[in-house]
């Protein structure tokens, strides 16, 4: 891709002979070819389940202020369920680095 980007980036005309190269890359409408498939299905599911998630990170306030005070029981079980949520965006942010790198 990048080479492609190079050729297409050079400007070997002056100012009075047309560009050499017309291309049009359609990249809404591409698809994958039959090698590519698996990985795409894969980064496609990835995606799909990305967007749950990215919303509860979106609206998560932190609990920095209630950890330093927990006293009752009750708080250290909201404490807890805090502490399962963020292990669930870590978690899941491991699995989409093994995807994409």
């Amino acid at each position: 891709m990048g080479k492609l980007l190079s050729l297409l980036a050079r400007d070997d005309s002056n100012c009075c002979s047309p560009q050499k190269y017309d291309v049009f890359l359609d990249f809404e409408n591409a698809q994958p070819t039959e090698g590519e498939q698996e990985t795409f299905e894969e980064v496609q599911r990835v995606l799909r389940n990305s967007e749950p998630i990215l919303e509860e990170i979106q609206c998560y306030k932190g609990a920095g202020k209630e950890i330093r005070e927990v006293s009752t029981v009750s708080m250290l079980w909201w404490c807890f369920t805090r502490s399962c949520m963020l292990q669930h965006f870590y978690e899941y942010s491991i699995h989409e680095s093994e995807v994409f790198y």
